[in-house]
């Protein structure tokens, strides 16, 4: 019997990633590709598989190969059980496929199988602490309603005030004309703009921010103000639930990381691993309690 491979997906609103080891652990290959926030539905699944069959191809796996390979795919969007449903209905040529959000893959490579937490700051933002077994979810609810803190926050609160400074009720800073030059000072632009615009692309406005943030901006300050504490809030119940310390997860946590007070900053570490190994490591467990069923 040909040994079993254990692939392991991180997809986000930014990009996907996934992993392939196999049995013993070793790595075989990765690929990427775009976001897989599993709202978008058909495509969010398509990227799923282009990453899958990116770490195949170097592995030197053919398409026949993937029938081997138990698959944890972990997707933000997927808090929902329809959402996953729609993931777990599509066809695939895996296995076996099991799926959970993003924060729980990132949890289960930060902390293993151990009591913990963890907190996403990257494009969106989602906490989640297991203690004694007990999952906790504390944020992770989209963009719509939600993701407060997060890189699309940021992007969204400066596009915000750059037209405030515009229109006369914020200052005109260096950051309002970087953020304004983007759409020819003209308002209406970012309407049309952001009629399509998805949450990385509101992201892609966060590192502008920290720039002018770091020259004592007077429009960039206050964002990433109000940013720290949003993440604060977070951090502070993942502590009031039992956390020890909280992993930080997503590109935008280290450059939110100054902006803490230091007893929060304190309690900030990073994890162990990643949320492809915490997928893989889904694909695992699912497996093991297969074999035992």
């Amino acid at each position: 019997m040909r040994q079993p491979l254990f692939m392991g997906v991180d997809g986000g609103a930014t990009r996907t990633r996934a992993r392939l080891r196999d049995a013993q652990g070793r790595q075989l290959g990765e690929g990427t590709a775009g976001a897989s926030n599993a709202r978008l539905k058909d495509s969010a699944f398509a990227e799923v598989l282009k990453a899958c069959r990116a770490a195949a191809d170097e592995a030197g796996l053919d398409e026949g190969d993937l029938s081997r390979v138990h698959a944890g795919f972990g997707l933000a969007g997927t808090q929902q059980a329809w959402d996953r449903d729609f993931i777990l209905a599509q066809p695939h040529p895996f296995a076996s496929v099991v799926v959970d959000t993003d924060a729980y893959a990132a949890y289960l490579g930060a902390c293993g199988d151990r009591d913990g937490a963890i907190l996403i700051v990257g494009t969106g933002f989602a906490g989640l602490a297991v203690i004694n077994g007990e999952r906790i979810t504390v944020g992770g609810w989209g963009d719509d309603i939600a993701d407060e803190g997060s890189g699309m926050m940021i992007g969204r609160n400066a596009i915000r005030r750059s037209i405030w400074a515009m229109e006369g009720m914020a200052p005109l800073t260096p950051l309002a004309e970087t953020v304004l030059a983007r759409f020819d000072n003209d308002a209406a632009k970012a309407v049309e703009w952001a009629e399509r615009a998805t949450p990385g692309d509101y992201g892609s406005f966060a590192p502008a921010v920290f720039e002018h943030a770091a020259q004592r901006d007077a429009l960039a300050m206050p964002i990433l103000e109000e940013a720290a504490r949003d993440v604060t809030r977070a951090i502070a119940r993942l502590l009031e639930l039992g956390a020890p310390t909280v992993a930080m997860i997503g590109g935008v946590f280290p450059e939110i990381l100054p902006w803490l007070a230091p007893p929060y900053r304190d309690v900030c570490v990073a994890p162990e691993s990643d949320a492809a190994d915490g997928a893989i490591l889904m694909a695992k467990n699912a497996f093991a309690e297969r074999k035992l069923a």
